[in-house]
């Protein structure tokens, strides 16, 4: 599974900060985008966590009904 998608949120940070104003740029902190990062980066963690449990569901789903024995003939 992916560990991080730092990389993804950091491009995020930066299309987002080139449309924002200069001057609401400059209000906001390097330390605030890092932070906005991290929650972007735990956000997508956290879906692709939810995703892969509704894989596993289906799967033993499918494995499940697979394994029942066909009565005709």
């Amino acid at each position: 599974m992916i560990d991080s998608q730092r990389p993804g949120a950091e491009r995020l940070i930066q299309r987002f900060k080139s449309q924002l104003d200069p001057k609401v740029r400059a209000q906001i902190t390097d330390a605030q985008f890092t932070d906005l990062a991290l929650m972007i980066d735990e956000a997508i963690a956290e879906e692709i966590s939810c995703a892969a449990d509704l894989v596993e569901e289906t799967v033993k789903k499918l494995r499940a009904s697979g394994r029942k024995p066909e009565l005709e003939l």
